[in-house]
């Protein structure tokens, strides 16, 4: 009797381009600086026309520039600006230290995520031909081949499954974080899916043909390093 062929495809997902984490260049930066200085601008440009008395600080009954005045000003200026710069040193110290040593955690779990992940996906390319990975009773080559992976790819399941819950527990569950979470969770699916192919049993009168790709290992890489780069630079501003 023939065999009828089926194809069960295992967990895939969107191939993320660019991830929401990719920071831009320098522009944006500049564009606020300016802005700034222009309101800045506008802002004394009002306050001196509308008070005019200001001025007399800088002017003596004669209408000579006086230098004191001046002097003052930026004496003021200088203490409220150390002030205000040493709190935020010491604000800065405290979160950039906390949040780099958060930041290398996080890395180093990822990074031994996607080893894990890349190992388990040579194991099954090993089973299997350009993203196919076949079974059937007509070919006892391929059930070997599959036994033979079967209990080092479980083995490498459970340091996965670990990896995977201490990343999910070191992101906060807030709309800033979607996009990694998200990634995280589809790099436990794809792992998950293969428990079709391995324990599927030889049927007689079905050839089974499962489809799969690593589509979410590279999604996991490419917003992981966006993200942590983007973090990376906030911890640098004490953010």
């Amino acid at each position: 009797m023939e065999q009828e062929k089926v194809t069960r495809k295992l967990f895939s997902c969107a191939k993320i381009k660019t991830s929401q984490y990719k920071e831009e260049g320098d522009n944006k930066n500049i564009e606020k600086i300016i802005t700034i200085i222009f309101f800045v601008a506008v802002l004394l440009t009002i306050i001196f026309y509308r008070y005019k008395s200001i001025l007399n600080i800088f002017f003596d009954k004669n209408g000579d520039f006086q230098w004191v005045g001046v002097t003052s000003i930026v004496a003021i200026l200088t203490f409220g600006y150390s002030i205000y710069s040493t709190n935020k040193k010491n604000k800065y110290d405290i979160i950039s230290k906390e949040r780099i040593r958060w930041i290398n955690d996080v890395k180093q779990q990822i990074a031994e995520l996607l080893v894990l992940m890349n190992k388990y996906d040579n194991i099954v390319r090993k089973c299997s031909a350009e993203g196919r990975l076949q079974l059937s009773t007509n070919t006892p080559k391929q059930l070997k081949i599959r036994n033979k992976y079967h209990k080092e790819a479980n083995l490498l399941m459970e340091d996965i499954s670990f990896k995977i819950n201490i990343l999910l527990l070191s992101f906060a569950d807030n709309p800033d974080n979607e996009q990694i979470i998200s990634c995280i969770k589809d790099a436990s699916n794809w792992v998950d899916s293969f428990y079709m192919y391995w324990n599927w049993c030889p049927n007689p009168f079905v050839d089974v043909t499962f489809l799969y790709d690593n589509v979410p290992i590279q999604n996991l890489m490419i917003v992981s390093r966006d993200y942590l780069n983007r973090e990376w630079h906030k911890a640098q501003k004490g953010k």
